[in-house]
């Protein structure tokens, strides 16, 4: 389409917008949209209103309803509430039940006040003496708390004053336990040193016996076979029942007794006569042998009297335990308000009470827990009375109560009912109203909707006709003088803008394409001579590193020429002497082999340059050896560091090989170095460039290009790798460098590239290489330009 807008629609322009109308005086005057809205709605309104005045009368009577039935429901929680702080204060402790006693009073403030609000809700007089019974009901039961809250102080003081009663009686029981504890323990101690002074006196009897046994047998075999050998071990045995004799007598309370037995043992070695001994021996068993009679007889009558203590300090114990036990009944019982639970502790009371006048304890003692458990039992009967008055103020309060309830539900009932019947006649006529409505309204409604939903699917299939084909010219309608004759007159005016536009537009579109292409031409260009610009450093590399041997071998050969001719006018003068010649010949192998060297130098930079660079120029994949491919290429790089005194360290290890595209690596790590000498160390002389290449799991290659130069600004290190983005532009940077680099090893070498840097720590780029690279693009197409970064 050309961008004319079409003869049909330019009939919808400015000059012809009323066309296929009647002009300003021929449009059809009909009622507008609002207009016959309007119509649709003012009849159901109208019927609305005078039903909604019907109701609003009985709506004003239904929310009394439901306002004093939710004001009864509230006097109810409220009584609810009174009941349950009385609760709590009953069994509340005594420091509690002021608050408990405040949230009582004031949750029947609020129900004599919800009770009088109440009366101004209704007319009826049921409904009034209803209200008018539950508020005298609930004086009545104020008045009830006060005796109750009196009723429990002294209740209180009558169970502190049995506690007091109670906690002495404790008491002594305890004294009378530990005293007859205290007086088992030296029972017990007695008999412990009679049993010990038994044992020891049955011990000397023992020994003794066994010393006149070993003596009488000695005796006994001298006289009858004087036998050397017999005679030995009963004299063996002697001495070792006499031993044995002699350290119980040391160890006795009378050491006389092992002097006087020394004495009859010294007779008896003396004369052999073995009377001495052996009488001494038979005095002691008799005498130590009615010692020991006596002390078992001590030792039996101990042991019955130990017993008949223990029995006693156990029946003390058990006096404590069961006037403990009766202290927790109690005080369950007092809790509770258990009145026969407090007559069955008062019974039980007086069998504790004749058990304790049957301890064999001290009178003193057996009295005053007497005394003790008496007074206990006449406090706890007070208290007993005290609580039954209790329990009877808590029984009218709950029949208060239940009255109270009774009357708040009879109410709560009748206004619910009330609520519901005048809700029910609203609802009846409310929905007689709707129905009526309804049925005008639907009507109405259908009879507008037809004079406004059929011009409108007309302009719509005009509209639809329009978008297919524009050449149709304008829609129809627009002569109507509502606003669908508005719509249709709007839609020719936008057709036409649409056409105008849209004629715009495409040439605008045709321009910007021309422009594109241009700038696309322009990039390729501008990426040839930055890649003719990187050839370029090659060749001063080439230049640079050539340079020495070549001047080397051209100072050799001019020498070795002037040497030449020399020797040669001394041949023609006679003068060459046999030493002169030797020198001569020495001096020519030496020129010979400085030339040679240096020409084959040249020719080995030659042969490395000239693959450098076939593959910077081919961009085609082979194998080569990584070690070997730097070592070529950073030598052709050397001479522009060394022009600002920079170092390049390169660490690799040896035969690595690679199977991938060189010319891509070479123009990744030009660009690298190059952006370094520019960016990092744009103001700075002798940096360091670090390279570390590394095997890295087997079949892929780390390249670690590290500079300590200024590092990268934070905020431009996101966007270092776009296009044309630099920060030497003033300089003449093009901001394609790392660009390309970043292209190259992701598209071209398979890898990726990762940067880390700091301001003033220098940069890192991290490169992983796939050491076999399948089939990729063709190098030479990703090949762009050095020297730009950010």
């Amino acid at each position: 389409m050309s961008g004319v807008a079409p003869p049909a629609l330019a009939k919808a322009g400015p000059a012809g917008e009323r066309a296929g109308g009647r002009g300003l005086f021929g449009r059809r005057l009909l009622p507008s949209i609002t207009q016959r809205v309007f119509l649709v709605g003012a009849i159901p309104i109208l019927a609305a209103v005078l039903i909604g005045l019907a109701s609003l009368f009985l709506l004003n009577r239904a929310d009394d309803a439901r306002r004093g039935a939710l004001t009864v429901a509230t006097e109810f929680r409220q009584i609810v509430t009174a009941i349950n702080e009385r609760d709590a204060f009953v069994h509340a402790p005594a420091a509690e039940r002021h608050r408990h006693r405040s949230q009582f009073v004031a949750a029947l403030d609020v129900a004599l006040a919800n009770s009088r609000e109440l009366l101004d809700l209704t007319d009826v007089p049921e409904h009034i003496d209803a209200i008018l019974e539950s508020e005298a009901l609930l004086q009545r039961f104020r008045a009830a708390m006060g005796e109750l809250e009196i009723t429990i102080e002294r209740n209180d003081k009558l169970v502190a004053t049995m506690r007091e009663h109670l906690g002495g009686l404790l008491v002594l029981t305890d004294e009378a336990r530990k005293r007859q504890h205290e007086s088992n323990a030296n029972i017990v101690a007695t008999l412990r040193r009679n049993d010990d002074a038994l044992r020891g006196v049955q011990d000397l009897v023992r020994r003794a016996e066994l010393a006149r046994a070993a003596i009488s047998d000695r005796q006994l075999g001298l006289l009858q076979t004087p036998d050397r050998t017999q005679d030995e071990m009963a004299a063996v045995r002697m001495a070792n029942a006499v031993a044995d004799l002699r350290d119980a007598l040391g160890k006795g309370e009378t050491p006389a007794l092992a002097g006087e037995f020394a004495a009859a043992l010294s007779t008896y070695e003396a004369s052999r006569d073995a009377g001495a001994p052996l009488a001494w021996l038979d005095q002691r068993i008799k005498i130590d042998g009615t010692a020991a009679r006596a002390l078992q007889e001590k030792v039996a009558e101990l042991l019955a009297y130990t017993v008949e203590a223990h029995e006693t300090e156990q029946a003390t114990q058990n006096i404590a335990v069961e006037t403990m036990r009766l202290t927790a009944w109690t005080e369950e019982a007092i809790a509770a308000r258990d009145i026969p639970g407090i007559g069955a502790a008062t019974a039980d009371s007086g069998t504790l009470s004749d058990r304790i006048a049957t301890l064999p304890i001290s009178p003193l003692i057996q009295t005053d827990m007497l005394d003790a458990l008496d007074v206990w039992r006449d406090s706890l009967g007070e208290t007993s009375k005290g609580l039954g008055q209790q329990n009877d103020i808590l029984a009218r309060m709950t029949d208060t109560a239940n009255a109270l309830v009774f009357e708040i539900a009879y109410l709560n009932g009748e206004l619910a009912r009330n609520a519901d019947q005048i809700g029910a006649t609203a609802r009846r006529m409310l929905g007689f109203g709707a129905l009526l409505g309804l049925i005008a309204g639907t009507v109405f409604a259908f009879l507008v909707a037809r004079s406004i939903t059929t011009p409108l699917k007309h302009l719509e299939r005009d509209m639809l006709d329009r978008a297919f084909n524009p050449e149709a010219g304008p829609v129809v309608g627009s002569a109507r003088s509502d606003e669908i004759g508005h719509m249709a007159e709007a839609t020719n005016r936008f057709l036409f803008e649409l056409n105008k536009r849209e004629s715009a537009l495409r040439t605008e579109k045709e321009r910007t394409e021309e422009a594109l292409r241009e700038l696309k031409r322009t990039q390729r260009e501008l990426i040839q001579s930055e890649k003719l610009a990187s050839l370029g450093q090659l060749v001063a590399g080439v230049a640079h590193e050539i340079n020495t041997p070549l001047g080397i071998a051209l100072t050799t050969a001019t020498v070795m020429r002037d040497e030449l001719r020399g020797f040669g006018a001394d041949i023609g003068g006679g003068r060459v002497s046999r030493a002169a010649f030797d020198r001569f010949l020495e001096r020519l192998q030496d020129g010979i082999r400085l030339t040679t060297s240096n020409l084959e130098r040249s020719a080995q930079l030659v042969v490395s340059f000239k693959q450098v660079a076939a593959d910077r120029a081919s961009g085609e994949r082979r194998s080569f050896d990584l070690k070997g491919f730097l070592d070529d290429l950073f030598i052709s790089l050397r001479p522009l560091g060394k022009r600002y005194g920079h170092r390049i360290l390169v660490e690799c290890e040896a035969g690595l090989m690679m199977d991938s595209y060189p010319g891509a690596l070479a123009q990744v790590l030009t660009n690298l170095v190059t952006n370094a000498y520019v960016h990092a160390f744009a103001s700075t002389e002798g940096g360091t460039i670090r390279i570390d290449v590394a095997r890295r799991d087997g079949d892929r290659v780390a390249i670690t290009f590290e500079d300590d130069g200024r590092g990268i600004d934070p905020q431009h290190r996101a966007r270092i790798f776009d296009p044309f983005f630099t920060t030497g532009r003033a300089q003449g940077s093009t901001g394609l460098g790392l660009h390309i680099v970043f292209s190259l090893v992701t598209a071209t070498l398979g890898g990726t590239i990762d940067v880390e840097s700091a301001l003033g720590r220098g940069t890192r780029f991290a490169i992983l290489l796939p050491r076999h690279r399948p089939q990729a693009a063709r190098a030479g197409s990703g090949e762009a330009p050095a020297g730009d970064a950010a």
